[in-house]
């Protein structure tokens, strides 16, 4: 399993937590675009810092509101997707995340949302790139697996596959009936959280993520279950972590990474060879 973190997940700036994700033991890393944005260096500052540090960049995160936006802002967005791909090139990393779009005037057409990932995938493959889709849980139209592989199964592009996050696809009751469905080529990566029961049943589910998510094994969300589905539907690629936990933000960054490693190795244990 080779194993990966998002900076998102620790606190620090982005060379702290860089240097402690790498003492931890993880050869990749996926950096949070906010990471690149409060850096006062360069992106090719942070390129050499990686490749110092031994550490490949495997994935930038994310791209918000891209498909189905609304025509008034479409140049931004087209913008946003250029910038980030351009920073990619200068991080020597190939896979951006896009996730379904949460504004209110998101477009509910389908075929709207085809076309737009369909733009971004040609993007993209012009930047020698490709786009991981994901549907996150709250979502405005697109908030299940099932129908983010709807989208991309239809535009049918090299450079467009799926993003498999375990908590978007179990909080939304989903789980390996559905990533069984999409082909082992189309899965593109794979994003490991568990999750503290949530603290009422009212709660969001967007709250429930951004401050209750936990490393796998530490919460209540079936995620060995989920993981042994997607070693079965054929995933080959890089096991990441993506969490977002108050508590974690509060902590020492290198005591967060080894935690995080560990987590990983626990799940590694627990899989089917």
């Amino acid at each position: 399993m080779r194993k990966a973190i998002a900076t998102v997940a620790l606190s620090g700036t982005l060379p702290e937590k860089l240097e402690a994700i790498a003492r931890a033991g993880f050869t990749a890393v996926e950096i949070f675009a906010d990471d690149l944005q409060t850096f006062p260096g360069s992106v090719r500052d942070i390129h050499r810092l990686t490749q110092a540090l031994e550490l490949e960049v495997v994935l930038l995160q994310p791209l918000r509101d891209f498909v189905g936006a609304p025509p008034e802002r479409r140049a931004e967005v087209n913008e946003n997707a250029q910038r980030m791909l351009e920073q990619m090139n200068q991080l020597g990393c190939g896979l951006l995340l896009a996730c379904s779009g949460t504004d209110a005037a998101t477009s509910p057409e389908p075929q709207a949302q085809i076309e737009d990932l369909g733009c971004l995938a040609n993007l993209a493959q012009q930047h020698d790139c490709a786009v991981a889709f994901e549907a996150l849980a709250w979502g405005t139209y697109v908030n299940r697996l099932s129908q983010a592989w709807d989208r991309v199964r239809a535009v049918n592009h090299p450079h467009l596959g799926i993003m498999l996050d375990s908590f978007h696809v179990l909080a939304q009751g989903e789980g390996a009936q559905e990533i069984m469905a999409i082909p082992a080529d189309k899965l593109y990566f794979l994003q490991m959280a568990d999750a503290a029961a949530r603290p009422y049943p009212a709660m969001p589910v967007d709250q429930w993520s951004r401050h209750h998510r936990c490393f796998p094994g530490r919460g209540t969300l079936a995620v060995t279950a989920f993981a042994a589905a997607a070693q079965q539907a054929g995933y080959q690629g890089v096991w990441s972590l993506e969490i977002f936990n108050d508590r974690y933000r509060q902590t020492a960054p290198a005591a967060v990474a080894a935690e995080g490693f560990a987590s990983l190795q626990w799940l590694e244990r627990n899989l089917p060879l």
